[in-house]
Protein backbone atom coordinates (compact mmCIF):
# COMPACT_ATOMS: atom_id res chain seq x y z
CA UNK A 1 0.00 0.00 0.00
CA UNK A 2 1.51 3.69 -0.76
CA UNK A 3 2.04 6.21 1.24
CA UNK A 4 -1.56 8.32 1.48
CA UNK A 5 0.47 11.81 2.73
CA UNK A 6 2.13 12.20 -0.56
CA UNK A 7 -1.11 11.20 -2.29
CA UNK A 8 -2.64 13.90 -0.24
CA UNK A 9 -0.38 16.58 -1.05
CA UNK A 10 -0.48 15.82 -5.00
CA UNK A 11 -4.11 15.73 -4.58
CA UNK A 12 -4.63 19.51 -2.70
CA UNK A 13 -1.65 20.74 -5.58
CA UNK A 14 -3.12 19.05 -8.01
CA UNK A 15 -6.90 18.67 -8.42
CA UNK A 16 -8.26 22.16 -8.62
CA UNK A 17 -6.12 22.35 -11.99
CA UNK A 18 -6.64 19.04 -13.61
CA UNK A 19 -10.53 18.07 -12.72
CA UNK A 20 -13.05 20.48 -13.26
CA UNK A 21 -16.01 19.96 -11.38
CA UNK A 22 -19.15 18.83 -13.63
CA UNK A 23 -21.80 21.28 -14.30
CA UNK A 24 -23.88 19.03 -12.92
CA UNK A 25 -21.88 18.72 -9.45
CA UNK A 26 -23.45 21.45 -7.91
CA UNK A 27 -26.81 20.46 -8.75
CA UNK A 28 -26.93 17.07 -7.61
CA UNK A 29 -26.16 17.67 -3.52
CA UNK A 30 -29.24 19.43 -4.35
CA UNK A 31 -31.17 17.23 -6.02
CA UNK A 32 -29.82 14.00 -3.35
CA UNK A 33 -31.07 16.25 -0.56
CA UNK A 34 -34.65 16.73 -1.55
CA UNK A 35 -35.04 13.30 -2.95
CA UNK A 36 -33.66 12.11 0.86
CA UNK A 37 -36.36 15.01 2.78
CA UNK A 38 -39.04 12.83 0.25
CA UNK A 39 -37.65 9.58 1.73
CA UNK A 40 -36.82 10.40 5.40
CA UNK A 41 -39.92 10.36 6.83
CA UNK A 42 -40.88 7.02 5.10
CA UNK A 43 -37.57 5.75 6.45
CA UNK A 44 -38.60 6.19 9.78
CA UNK A 45 -41.64 4.72 9.54
CA UNK A 46 -40.35 1.66 7.88
CA UNK A 47 -37.79 1.52 10.97
CA UNK A 48 -40.32 1.87 13.55
CA UNK A 49 -42.36 -0.86 11.51
CA UNK A 50 -40.08 -3.14 11.46
CA UNK A 51 -38.32 -2.85 15.15
CA UNK A 52 -42.12 -3.58 16.48
CA UNK A 53 -42.12 -6.77 13.82
CA UNK A 54 -38.96 -7.39 14.86
CA UNK A 55 -39.44 -7.58 18.68
CA UNK A 56 -42.92 -9.43 18.32
CA UNK A 57 -41.28 -11.72 15.81
CA UNK A 58 -38.56 -12.56 18.52
CA UNK A 59 -41.04 -13.23 21.67
CA UNK A 60 -43.24 -15.29 19.67
CA UNK A 61 -40.24 -17.34 18.52
CA UNK A 62 -39.15 -17.74 22.13
CA UNK A 63 -42.78 -18.32 23.38
CA UNK A 64 -43.76 -21.00 20.52
CA UNK A 65 -40.05 -22.63 20.79
CA UNK A 66 -40.62 -22.33 25.11
CA UNK A 67 -44.06 -24.07 25.70
CA UNK A 68 -43.71 -27.68 24.20
CA UNK A 69 -40.30 -27.90 26.63
CA UNK A 70 -42.16 -26.91 29.67
CA UNK A 71 -45.00 -28.90 28.80
CA UNK A 72 -43.01 -32.27 28.52
CA UNK A 73 -40.60 -31.54 30.77
CA UNK A 74 -42.55 -29.81 33.10
CA UNK A 75 -40.51 -27.04 34.06
CA UNK A 76 -38.82 -23.53 33.05
CA UNK A 77 -35.46 -24.38 34.25
CA UNK A 78 -34.79 -27.95 32.28
CA UNK A 79 -35.84 -25.25 28.59
CA UNK A 80 -33.96 -22.30 28.47
CA UNK A 81 -31.15 -24.13 26.93
CA UNK A 82 -33.54 -25.85 24.17
CA UNK A 83 -34.78 -23.20 22.02
CA UNK A 84 -35.01 -23.84 18.20
CA UNK A 85 -32.97 -22.14 15.93
CA UNK A 86 -35.33 -21.41 12.21
CA UNK A 87 -33.22 -19.12 10.08
CA UNK A 88 -35.08 -18.24 6.49
CA UNK A 89 -32.38 -16.57 5.31
CA UNK A 90 -30.28 -18.18 2.48
CA UNK A 91 -27.40 -19.08 4.03
CA UNK A 92 -26.03 -17.60 7.90
CA UNK A 93 -23.18 -18.52 10.50
CA UNK A 94 -23.28 -17.60 13.60
CA UNK A 95 -19.34 -17.42 15.35
CA UNK A 96 -17.99 -16.45 18.86
CA UNK A 97 -16.32 -13.68 18.43
CA UNK A 98 -13.58 -14.68 20.85
CA UNK A 99 -12.63 -18.20 20.05
CA UNK A 100 -13.58 -17.88 16.25
CA UNK A 101 -15.57 -21.32 16.85
CA UNK A 102 -18.36 -21.83 14.07
CA UNK A 103 -21.50 -22.48 16.55
CA UNK A 104 -24.91 -22.55 14.28
CA UNK A 105 -24.42 -22.63 10.23
CA UNK A 106 -26.76 -22.99 7.27
CA UNK A 107 -25.30 -22.85 3.48
CA UNK A 108 -22.00 -21.68 4.70
CA UNK A 109 -20.49 -22.07 1.85
CA UNK A 110 -23.09 -20.46 -0.21
CA UNK A 111 -21.48 -17.63 -3.23
CA UNK A 112 -23.78 -14.64 -3.05
CA UNK A 113 -22.94 -10.79 -3.96
CA UNK A 114 -21.71 -9.12 -0.90
CA UNK A 115 -23.14 -5.83 -0.90
CA UNK A 116 -22.12 -3.84 1.46
CA UNK A 117 -20.65 -6.23 3.54
CA UNK A 118 -17.39 -4.97 0.84
CA UNK A 119 -17.43 -2.12 2.82
CA UNK A 120 -15.93 -3.98 5.94
CA UNK A 121 -12.89 -4.92 4.13
CA UNK A 122 -12.01 -1.61 3.13
CA UNK A 123 -12.43 -0.05 6.28
CA UNK A 124 -9.94 -3.09 7.48
CA UNK A 125 -7.40 -1.73 5.12
CA UNK A 126 -8.12 1.88 5.89
CA UNK A 127 -7.62 1.37 9.76
CA UNK A 128 -4.83 -0.59 9.01
CA UNK A 129 -3.44 2.49 7.17
CA UNK A 130 -4.27 4.23 10.44
CA UNK A 131 -2.82 1.98 13.11
CA UNK A 132 -0.29 1.66 10.65
CA UNK A 133 0.83 5.30 10.70
CA UNK A 134 0.56 5.68 6.73
CA UNK A 135 -2.38 8.24 7.26
CA UNK A 136 -4.03 10.34 9.84
CA UNK A 137 -7.76 10.85 10.84
CA UNK A 138 -7.70 14.65 10.47
CA UNK A 139 -6.02 14.01 7.19
CA UNK A 140 -7.72 15.76 3.99
CA UNK A 141 -8.65 13.70 0.71
CA UNK A 142 -9.86 15.13 -2.02
CA UNK A 143 -12.54 14.09 -3.62
CA UNK A 144 -12.10 12.77 -6.98
CA UNK A 145 -14.99 12.15 -9.79
CA UNK A 146 -15.36 8.71 -9.65
CA UNK A 147 -16.12 8.87 -6.14
CA UNK A 148 -18.80 11.38 -6.73
CA UNK A 149 -20.35 9.26 -9.75
CA UNK A 150 -20.85 6.47 -7.35
CA UNK A 151 -24.56 5.68 -6.97
CA UNK A 152 -26.63 3.62 -4.49
CA UNK A 153 -25.87 4.76 -0.92
CA UNK A 154 -24.24 8.13 -0.42
CA UNK A 155 -22.90 11.07 1.78
CA UNK A 156 -23.29 13.48 -1.24
CA UNK A 157 -20.10 14.09 -2.02
CA UNK A 158 -19.26 16.86 -4.28
CA UNK A 159 -15.60 16.67 -6.80
CA UNK A 160 -13.09 18.88 -5.10
CA UNK A 161 -14.21 18.42 -1.36
CA UNK A 162 -11.62 18.28 0.57
CA UNK A 163 -13.12 15.94 3.43
CA UNK A 164 -10.79 14.81 6.84
CA UNK A 165 -9.93 10.76 5.86
CA UNK A 166 -12.09 10.14 9.40
CA UNK A 167 -14.92 11.81 8.26
CA UNK A 168 -15.33 9.64 5.57
CA UNK A 169 -14.38 6.46 7.95
CA UNK A 170 -17.88 6.99 9.80
CA UNK A 171 -19.98 8.13 6.60
CA UNK A 172 -18.83 4.00 5.64
CA UNK A 173 -19.66 2.73 8.99
CA UNK A 174 -22.79 4.16 9.66
CA UNK A 175 -24.82 4.60 6.73
CA UNK A 176 -22.72 2.50 4.28
CA UNK A 177 -21.67 5.19 1.98
CA UNK A 178 -20.58 4.20 -1.84
CA UNK A 179 -18.77 7.86 -2.76
CA UNK A 180 -17.11 7.67 0.74
CA UNK A 181 -15.76 4.28 -0.15
CA UNK A 182 -14.12 5.10 -3.27
CA UNK A 183 -12.71 7.98 -1.88
CA UNK A 184 -10.75 5.87 0.56
CA UNK A 185 -9.27 3.58 -1.80
CA UNK A 186 -8.30 6.13 -4.38
CA UNK A 187 -6.66 8.05 -1.78
CA UNK A 188 -5.01 5.00 -0.05
CA UNK A 189 -4.02 3.50 -3.21
CA UNK A 190 -3.39 4.88 -6.73
CA UNK A 191 -6.65 4.11 -8.07
CA UNK A 192 -9.39 1.96 -6.97
CA UNK A 193 -8.66 -1.08 -9.15
CA UNK A 194 -4.68 -0.89 -6.87
CA UNK A 195 -7.13 -1.13 -3.77
CA UNK A 196 -9.54 -3.97 -4.91
CA UNK A 197 -6.27 -5.82 -5.20
CA UNK A 198 -5.11 -5.27 -1.86
CA UNK A 199 -8.87 -6.27 -0.89
CA UNK A 200 -7.90 -9.64 -2.82
CA UNK A 201 -4.54 -9.74 -1.34
CA UNK A 202 -6.07 -9.35 2.47
CA UNK A 203 -8.76 -11.63 2.23
CA UNK A 204 -6.07 -13.91 0.96
CA UNK A 205 -4.21 -13.42 4.58
CA UNK A 206 -7.35 -13.81 6.51
CA UNK A 207 -8.31 -17.33 4.99
CA UNK A 208 -11.13 -16.29 3.12
CA UNK A 209 -11.06 -19.64 0.49
CA UNK A 210 -14.20 -18.24 -0.99
CA UNK A 211 -14.53 -14.33 -1.52
CA UNK A 212 -13.46 -12.06 -4.36
CA UNK A 213 -13.57 -8.53 -4.52
CA UNK A 214 -14.06 -6.49 -7.65
CA UNK A 215 -14.68 -3.26 -5.92
CA UNK A 216 -14.34 -0.99 -2.84
CA UNK A 217 -18.19 -0.53 -2.33
CA UNK A 218 -20.11 -4.25 -3.10
CA UNK A 219 -22.70 -3.19 -5.83
CA UNK A 220 -22.99 -5.28 -8.34
CA UNK A 221 -20.39 -6.95 -10.44
CA UNK A 222 -20.14 -10.55 -11.55
CA UNK A 223 -17.06 -11.39 -10.69
CA UNK A 224 -17.51 -9.92 -6.70
CA UNK A 225 -18.94 -12.69 -4.15
CA UNK A 226 -18.34 -13.91 -0.79
CA UNK A 227 -20.26 -16.38 1.67
CA UNK A 228 -21.51 -16.50 4.95
CA UNK A 229 -18.84 -18.32 6.25
CA UNK A 230 -15.97 -16.05 4.81
CA UNK A 231 -18.16 -12.86 6.01
CA UNK A 232 -18.08 -13.94 9.94
CA UNK A 233 -14.16 -14.42 9.74
CA UNK A 234 -13.83 -11.46 8.07
CA UNK A 235 -15.94 -10.09 10.87
CA UNK A 236 -14.29 -12.12 13.36
CA UNK A 237 -10.74 -10.80 12.60
CA UNK A 238 -11.83 -7.22 12.10
CA UNK A 239 -13.19 -6.79 15.43
CA UNK A 240 -10.32 -8.43 16.76
CA UNK A 241 -7.84 -5.90 15.13
CA UNK A 242 -9.28 -2.89 15.20
CA UNK A 243 -11.89 -2.92 18.08
CA UNK A 244 -12.04 0.96 18.23
CA UNK A 245 -13.71 1.11 14.95
CA UNK A 246 -16.72 -0.29 16.21
CA UNK A 247 -17.55 2.94 17.96
CA UNK A 248 -17.75 4.22 14.25
CA UNK A 249 -20.45 1.71 13.41
CA UNK A 250 -22.17 1.97 16.38
CA UNK A 251 -22.81 5.78 15.45
CA UNK A 252 -27.09 6.75 15.42
CA UNK A 253 -26.97 9.21 12.93
CA UNK A 254 -24.45 10.83 10.81
CA UNK A 255 -24.67 14.38 8.86
CA UNK A 256 -22.69 15.68 5.92
CA UNK A 257 -23.40 19.18 4.00
CA UNK A 258 -26.60 19.23 5.65
CA UNK A 259 -27.82 15.97 4.94
CA UNK A 260 -28.54 14.09 7.89
CA UNK A 261 -28.73 10.27 7.56
CA UNK A 262 -29.77 7.29 10.44
CA UNK A 263 -27.47 4.43 10.28
CA UNK A 264 -28.76 2.12 8.15
CA UNK A 265 -28.08 -0.90 10.96
CA UNK A 266 -31.71 -1.15 12.99
CA UNK A 267 -30.64 -3.62 15.27
CA UNK A 268 -28.32 -1.00 17.11
CA UNK A 269 -31.65 0.46 18.25
CA UNK A 270 -33.01 -2.90 19.07
CA UNK A 271 -30.41 -4.75 21.04
CA UNK A 272 -28.01 -2.76 23.15
CA UNK A 273 -25.44 -5.75 22.75
CA UNK A 274 -25.08 -5.27 19.24
CA UNK A 275 -22.21 -2.46 18.44
CA UNK A 276 -21.72 -3.05 14.02
CA UNK A 277 -21.00 -3.84 11.62
CA UNK A 278 -22.69 -3.72 7.99
CA UNK A 279 -26.11 -4.30 6.45
CA UNK A 280 -26.09 -4.75 2.53
CA UNK A 281 -28.38 -5.48 -0.58
CA UNK A 282 -28.38 -6.60 -3.93
CA UNK A 283 -31.88 -6.92 -6.11
CA UNK A 284 -30.12 -10.47 -7.33
CA UNK A 285 -28.97 -11.95 -3.84
CA UNK A 286 -31.53 -10.01 -1.49
CA UNK A 287 -30.20 -8.68 2.06
CA UNK A 288 -27.16 -8.93 4.33
CA UNK A 289 -25.86 -8.43 7.61
CA UNK A 290 -22.70 -8.95 9.66
CA UNK A 291 -23.58 -7.98 13.19
CA UNK A 292 -21.46 -8.14 15.77
CA UNK A 293 -22.59 -8.13 19.35
CA UNK A 294 -20.66 -7.76 22.73
CA UNK A 295 -22.14 -8.79 26.31
CA UNK A 296 -19.21 -8.81 29.43
CA UNK A 297 -15.91 -10.24 27.72
CA UNK A 298 -18.12 -12.46 25.32
CA UNK A 299 -18.63 -11.59 21.76
CA UNK A 300 -20.80 -13.02 18.84
CA UNK A 301 -20.55 -12.63 15.12
CA UNK A 302 -23.13 -13.39 12.96
CA UNK A 303 -23.49 -12.94 8.90
CA UNK A 304 -26.82 -13.39 7.61
CA UNK A 305 -27.20 -13.52 3.72
CA UNK A 306 -29.78 -13.88 1.25
CA UNK A 307 -33.07 -12.70 3.16
CA UNK A 308 -36.19 -11.97 0.96
CA UNK A 309 -36.42 -9.06 3.35
CA UNK A 310 -34.45 -6.51 5.98
CA UNK A 311 -37.27 -7.34 8.37
CA UNK A 312 -36.04 -11.69 7.87
CA UNK A 313 -32.12 -10.70 7.57
CA UNK A 314 -32.72 -8.57 11.04
CA UNK A 315 -35.27 -10.82 12.50
CA UNK A 316 -32.49 -14.04 11.69
CA UNK A 317 -29.60 -11.91 13.14
CA UNK A 318 -31.35 -11.38 16.32
CA UNK A 319 -32.10 -15.21 16.70
CA UNK A 320 -28.47 -16.37 16.03
CA UNK A 321 -27.27 -13.54 18.49
CA UNK A 322 -29.62 -14.34 21.09
CA UNK A 323 -29.10 -17.87 20.55
CA UNK A 324 -25.26 -17.86 21.23
CA UNK A 325 -25.76 -15.40 24.26
CA UNK A 326 -28.58 -17.09 25.63
CA UNK A 327 -27.13 -21.12 25.22
CA UNK A 328 -23.48 -20.27 25.08
CA UNK A 329 -20.31 -19.35 27.17
CA UNK A 330 -16.55 -18.60 26.39
CA UNK A 331 -14.59 -20.69 28.67
CA UNK A 332 -10.62 -20.41 29.58
CA UNK A 333 -9.66 -23.81 30.05
CA UNK A 334 -6.24 -22.91 31.22
CA UNK A 335 -4.38 -19.68 31.55
CA UNK A 336 -0.94 -18.22 30.20
CA UNK A 337 1.29 -18.35 33.06
CA UNK A 338 -0.82 -20.68 34.94
CA UNK A 339 1.16 -23.75 36.53
CA UNK A 340 -0.46 -27.22 35.18
CA UNK A 341 2.29 -29.94 35.62
CA UNK A 342 5.66 -30.90 35.48
CA UNK A 343 8.23 -32.83 34.40
CA UNK A 344 11.49 -34.30 35.90
CA UNK A 345 14.63 -32.95 34.78
CA UNK A 346 17.90 -35.00 34.27
CA UNK A 347 21.33 -33.91 35.12
CA UNK A 348 19.86 -30.51 36.24
CA UNK A 349 20.52 -28.21 39.35
CA UNK A 350 16.81 -29.02 40.38
CA UNK A 351 14.72 -32.26 40.22
CA UNK A 352 11.88 -30.98 37.98
CA UNK A 353 10.33 -27.69 36.43
CA UNK A 354 7.17 -26.48 36.36
CA UNK A 355 5.21 -26.47 33.20
CA UNK A 356 2.09 -23.69 31.80
CA UNK A 357 0.76 -22.69 28.67
CA UNK A 358 2.09 -20.76 25.94
CA UNK A 359 -0.99 -18.76 25.95
CA UNK A 360 -4.61 -19.04 27.08
CA UNK A 361 -6.78 -21.36 25.74
CA UNK A 362 -10.22 -20.18 25.12
CA UNK A 363 -13.66 -22.97 24.51
CA UNK A 364 -16.93 -22.12 23.63
CA UNK A 365 -19.26 -24.47 25.08
CA UNK A 366 -22.88 -24.74 26.17
CA UNK A 367 -23.91 -23.50 29.38
CA UNK A 368 -24.65 -26.70 30.90
CA UNK A 369 -20.83 -28.18 29.36
CA UNK A 370 -18.32 -25.93 31.71
CA UNK A 371 -18.05 -28.38 34.33
CA UNK A 372 -15.33 -31.13 33.90
CA UNK A 373 -13.86 -30.77 30.39
CA UNK A 374 -11.97 -33.17 28.98
CA UNK A 375 -7.79 -32.31 29.01
CA UNK A 376 -4.85 -34.41 27.48
CA UNK A 377 -1.85 -33.49 28.35
CA UNK A 378 1.55 -35.26 26.66
CA UNK A 379 4.69 -34.63 28.92
CA UNK A 380 7.20 -36.91 28.33
CA UNK A 381 8.94 -38.41 31.14
CA UNK A 382 11.64 -36.25 31.54
CA UNK A 383 13.67 -33.78 29.90
CA UNK A 384 17.33 -32.60 29.99
CA UNK A 385 19.06 -29.61 31.50
CA UNK A 386 19.87 -27.05 30.19
CA UNK A 387 15.98 -25.59 30.15
CA UNK A 388 15.37 -22.43 29.00
CA UNK A 389 12.30 -20.47 30.39
CA UNK A 390 9.60 -20.38 27.60
CA UNK A 391 11.10 -23.74 25.85
CA UNK A 392 7.89 -25.89 24.32
CA UNK A 393 8.45 -29.55 26.52
CA UNK A 394 4.79 -30.62 25.76
CA UNK A 395 1.26 -29.88 25.00
CA UNK A 396 -2.36 -29.63 26.79
CA UNK A 397 -5.42 -30.72 24.16
CA UNK A 398 -8.81 -30.42 24.13
CA UNK A 399 -11.34 -32.70 22.86
CA UNK A 400 -14.92 -32.71 23.24
CA UNK A 401 -17.97 -33.42 21.51
CA UNK A 402 -19.37 -30.51 19.88
CA UNK A 403 -15.94 -28.30 20.30
CA UNK A 404 -13.47 -28.29 17.14
CA UNK A 405 -10.12 -30.11 18.71
CA UNK A 406 -7.85 -27.16 20.32
CA UNK A 407 -4.05 -27.45 21.80
CA UNK A 408 -1.74 -25.47 23.20
CA UNK A 409 2.23 -25.79 24.16
CA UNK A 410 2.93 -26.40 27.23
CA UNK A 411 6.38 -24.66 28.15
CA UNK A 412 9.21 -23.81 30.96
CA UNK A 413 7.65 -22.01 33.73
CA UNK A 414 11.51 -21.19 34.27
CA UNK A 415 15.44 -22.14 33.70
CA UNK A 416 16.73 -25.04 35.28
CA UNK A 417 20.87 -24.99 34.40
CA UNK A 418 22.23 -27.76 34.34
CA UNK A 419 24.76 -29.42 37.02
CA UNK A 420 28.34 -28.13 36.91
CA UNK A 421 30.82 -30.98 37.37
CA UNK A 422 33.67 -28.31 37.99
CA UNK A 423 33.63 -27.94 41.87
CA UNK A 424 33.88 -31.70 41.66
CA UNK A 425 36.67 -32.37 39.40
CA UNK A 426 38.57 -29.20 41.67
CA UNK A 427 37.84 -31.67 44.91
CA UNK A 428 38.74 -34.90 43.12
CA UNK A 429 41.80 -33.43 41.89
CA UNK A 430 43.03 -32.30 45.38
CA UNK A 431 41.93 -35.78 46.78
CA UNK A 432 44.32 -37.34 44.48
CA UNK A 433 47.10 -35.42 44.29
CA UNK A 434 46.71 -35.57 48.66
CA UNK A 435 46.70 -39.27 48.77
CA UNK A 436 49.80 -39.48 45.92
CA UNK A 437 51.33 -36.65 48.34
CA UNK A 438 50.51 -38.72 51.64
CA UNK A 439 52.02 -42.17 49.46
CA UNK A 440 54.94 -40.69 48.66
CA UNK A 441 55.84 -39.47 52.07
CA UNK A 442 54.73 -42.93 53.05
CA UNK A 443 57.36 -44.73 50.62
CA UNK A 444 59.89 -42.14 51.55
CA UNK A 445 59.52 -43.03 55.72
CA UNK A 446 60.07 -46.83 55.03
CA UNK A 447 63.01 -46.50 53.23
CA UNK A 448 64.30 -44.50 56.23
CA UNK A 449 63.57 -47.04 58.79
CA UNK A 450 65.19 -50.09 56.24
CA UNK A 451 68.74 -47.46 56.82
Amino acid sequence: MRNPASRGREQLSGQKETAKEPKEAKERPLAGRKRLELTTLRRQQERITIMRKLKDGLFMWWLLGLLPCIVLSGGLGECSNGLPLEIRSRSAVLMDGVTGQVIFEKNPQKRLGPAGLAKVMTLYLAFDALKGGLVKPEQKVVVNEKAWKTGGSQMFLKVGDEVPFVELLKAVAAISANDASVAIAEFLEDSEDAFVRAMNEKAGTLGLENTHFANSHGLFSEDQYTTAHDSAILGFHYTRDHPDALALHSIPEYEYGGIKQKNWNVLLEIDERVDGLKTGYLSDTGYHVLASAKEEERRFIAAVMGADTSGQRDQDALKLLEHGFRNFTTKAVVRKGEIVGKVKVQKGKLPDVGLSPEDTLMITVRKDETENIPMESQIPRFVTAPIVKGQALGRLIVEMEGVPKKDVNLVASFDVPAKSYTRFYQVSLLVVIGLLGLAIWRIRSLKRRRR
